[in-house]
């Protein structure tokens, strides 16, 4: 497009510069014949070129101007400028250091290393990236630069003086811009040669790290050193203590250099923390304004201490998993503050013996979370370890002793034991690394100790926290039309083992990371699920099918979470549960069909596979699957006209109860023994079905009674009559009817029919009826006879014998 503009322009160009050559030519030649035709033809070629030089020299100005002002400002080079001698002087650092005669850094000092490379080689990369792109603007700004300077219509000699200073001013321009241009380039050259050198050398030093970090973890399995009663003071190149100030100078660059960059992620963590904060202080005021806050707070136990403390302590627990293989110090930093915000809420629910036993395994956590962050090996170091082990052994059997005397008020975990337990041997591990001269070893299991126990505090107070929060929120909204479908104590079963899962597994995740095993393990896992793997045609990976099972077991998660809050029985109003939860059904199906297709999405399966599947799925119907299908089939009829609800009364075959929860497959009932009745949909459709509570909940009753043939009828009538509409839970708007419904041998058959409002308490009713009816008659003197009954079966067994 821009080549056909080019074209066009220049033949206009080349056409009006013809036409004014043309006509000048013509009046040169015959002056004596003046035309005034020519004349005008000649103005009127004059006034175009004119005008095009005009617009031309307008564009070559306002372009001239942005390439000067661009360059002017220089944005692109300076921050560049500056901060190539930091990182210069960064690898010259790390040169010296590695170059050092003595003891080789250990595999945190390496870790460390690595990330702080990592970063600069992010930003040199990033440097390289942003010089190659202003380099080759300004190329392409200096090639349209020549093109202005060659134009041979700014040397035209026109009459209008302005124009032509300002032609001449747009050259002489275009010379100073192309000068400083070339000037910008030879500077940005430089620039980028050093940044390539400053990249062969980093990547130098990284190859060399990465190989001494492998030969570090291949050797820490043997003997890595001296034992510790052969070492000597002089091996080490720096004390503890000037160990300890440099890895915090150091450790505090290294945070900064992982937070740049990630303030989003930090920033999103704190709105939600905002947000949890604020829902959680929201249902504790409104608990307390409850006339039996007391005896709800009972319940509480760490968010009644303090309720931003503990939204403190979750907001650090949660906020390493906000990142993708968080750094060693970060996580420290978290914990430092978990562990504060934990002391503050866990002390009071201390036993006394175990007070002293906390503030201990503060000071070790606190010195194993320093030793963890050293960069350089020394020996005290090795003897402080030891110690420190044997302090945290003593912890632990402390813990296993008296493992039900550690809190006052709150429940003891099952799994308090066996976390002592491999806690103290992953001590008493460290401690034989360390005399047998594996200072690495011993390091890794004495921090993976204490880390296993403090996370095994920490999630245990969590997941207390968590359950506390959904009981706060259930009790500050007991009167909403939400909270009368959760059923607190099922929902906390449901919840405790989902926390028990969660908790073990974000407790092996951190047994991974402290024992330096979480990146190679994750790498071996990614290698496995993401290599391409074939059945005849087909191919695939384990990661695809892995997404698709996930993503249809989510579905069913969400189908039964919404299943379980909306058909739980904890409303006392059947009548309003059964609107909502009989369209459970409709929504779970549509969760589950979803769910399906973005399974097949992200799993990337082709839809020609499949449509084979769905082929197959009809020749299984066709053959073996009819019934299934017909249940299937049946639930989503059952969804769209609603025979039934949850929460009516039927009776199918000789089977009757309450509907308790109408699937896909298969219904459920409750029978009136309290046994579930597992009903097919199809049985429910193709049987006859009776439904008591279909347009209400109202039932006739009915009984019979017989009277001596010597009683007047018209007063048993009407005493029946008054008896039961007496009774207050008998309807008045549908009367009760009295009936004589036969001559008995003994006696006249009465039948008495009424009607009750809510079938729950119709049997109730037919009793006190019944009884009232039996007084009444007993006290007007009615004779009620007994039946002639035969005894022909008794005479004959007497016979018999």
């Amino acid at each position: 497009m821009i080549f056909f503009k080019n074209i066009i322009r220049n033949f206009l160009f080349i056409a009006v510069l013809s036409t004014f050559y043309s006509y000048s030519y013509a009046q040169n030649q015959d002056t004596s014949r003046p035309s005034r035709t020519s004349a005008a033809s000649a103005a009127l070629a004059q006034d175009t070129l004119v005008s095009y030089i005009v617009k031309k020299v307008e564009s070559y100005s306002f372009k001239i101007k942005r390439d000067r002002s661009a360059i002017k400002r220089n944005i692109k080079v300076n921050p560049i400028k500056e901060s190539l001698p930091k990182i210069k002087k960064t690898l010259t650092a790390f040169s010296k250091r590695l170059s050092e005669k003595g003891r080789p850094m250990n595999l945190r000092g390496l870790n460390t290393a690595g990330i702080m490379l990592q970063e600069n080689s992010d930003r040199l990369m990033s440097f390289q990236s942003t010089l190659t792109d202003y380099f080759n603007t300004l190329v392409e700004n200096n090639a349209s630069l020549k093109q202005i300077r060659n134009d041979k219509l700014l040397r035209i000699s026109v009459t209008d003086t302005s124009l032509s200073r300002q032609m001449l001013s747009v050259l002489q321009s275009a010379i100073q811009l192309d000068s400083t241009q070339k000037s910008m380039l030879a500077k940005v050259t430089v620039l980028k040669n050093k940044v390539s050198v400053l990249l062969l050398q980093l990547n130098d030093i990284i190859s060399e790290i990465n190989y001494l970090t492998i030969n570090v973890k291949t050797n820490m399995w043997g003997q890595e050193d001296e034992s510790i009663f052969n070492d000597k003071w002089s091996d080490y190149n720096q004390s503890l203590l000037a160990t300890t100030l440099s890895a915090f100078s150091i450790n505090a660059k290294v945070v900064y250099i992982y937070l740049n960059n990630k303030w989003d992620t930090i920033s999103f963590a704190f709105l939600l923390f905002i947000f949890i904060t604020f829902w959680c202080y929201s249902n504790m005021r409104r608990v307390k304004k409850l006339a039996e806050a007391d005896e709800v707070l009972a319940q509480v136990n760490f968010l009644k201490r303090s309720v931003i403390t503990g939204c403190l302590m979750m907001f650090f627990t949660c906020l390493p998993f906000f990142f993708r293989n968080p750094q060693m110090s970060f996580l420290h930093i978290c914990e430092l503050f978990r562990l504060i915000a934990l002391s503050y809420l866990l002390y009071p629910f201390l036993s006394k013996s175990f007070k002293p036993i906390w503030l201990l395994f503060i000071l070790l956590w606190i010195y194993f979370a320093v030793d963890d962050l050293l960069l350089e090996p020394a020996l005290t170091e090795r003897w402080l370890l030891i110690i420190a082990d044997i302090l945290l052994i003593f912890i632990c059997i402390k813990v296993i002793k008296n493992v039900k005397e550690i809190f006052i008020t709150i429940t003891d975990s099952p799994a308090t034991k066996p976390l002592a337990i491999f806690c103290m041997s992953i001590s008493f591990l460290s401690i034989v690394f360390e005399i047998s001269g594996k200072p690495t070893l011993a390091k890794i299991f004495g921090v993976t100790a204490i880390q296993c126990l403090f996370i095994g505090i920490t999630l245990k107070v969590f997941s207390t926290m968590a359950i506390e929060l959904i009981y706060l929120q259930s009790e500050a909204y007991r009167e909403s039309r939400f909270s009368e479908f959760i059923n607190f104590k099922v929902l906390q079963n449901h919840l405790r083992k989902f926390l028990w899962f969660a908790a073990l597994f974000v407790w092996t995740v951190s047994l991974f990371i402290d024992l330096d095993l979480y990146t190679l393990e994750a790498r071996r896992v990614g290698y496995f699920l993401n290599t391409n793997r074939t059945i005849g045609n087909m191919s695939f990976t384990y990661a695809s099918v892995a997404v698709f099972i996930g993503i249809i077991w989510l579905s069913s998660i969400v189908s039964g979470i919404i299943n379980f809050f909306f058909t739980q029985q904890k409303s006392k109003d059947a009548v309003k549960k059964n609107s909502v939860g009989s369209m459970m059904l409709l929504v779970r199906l549509g969760i589950w069909s979803i769910g399906f297709i973005i399974a097949v999405a992200a799993a990337g399966i082709p839809l020609d596979k499949i449509s084979i599947m769905l082929g197959a799925l009809g020749v299984g119907i066709g053959f073996g699957l009819q019934n299934i299908t017909n249940n299937l089939v049946s639930g989503i009829i059952l969804a769209f006209e609603r025979p039934i609800q949850i929460g009516d009364h039927i009776e199918i075959g000789n089977k009757a109860g309450v509907v308790d929860e109408i699937g896909v497959r298969s219904s459920k009932i409750k029978g009136f023994d309290g046994s579930d009745i597992i009903v097919p949909n199809g049985d429910l459709l193709s049987q006859h079905l009776i439904n008591w509570t279909k347009q209400d909940r109202r039932k006739r009753l009915n009984f019979q009674i017989g009277v001596s043939y010597d009683a007047d009828l018209n007063q048993v009538k009407q005493i029946i009559q008054d008896t039961v509409e007496a009774n207050q839970e008998v309807l008045k708007d549908l009367p009760p009817s009295v009936l004589v419904d036969s001559f008995a041998s003994s006696a006249i058959e009465i039948s008495i029919f009424f009607w009750v409002g809510d079938l729950s308490i119709a049997s109730t009713t037919k009793t006190n009826v019944m009884i009232e009816v039996y007084t009444a008659l007993t006290k007007n003197k009615i004779i009620i006879p007994y039946p002639i009954v035969t005894v022909l079966r008794d005479n004959k067994e007497e016979e018999n014998l």
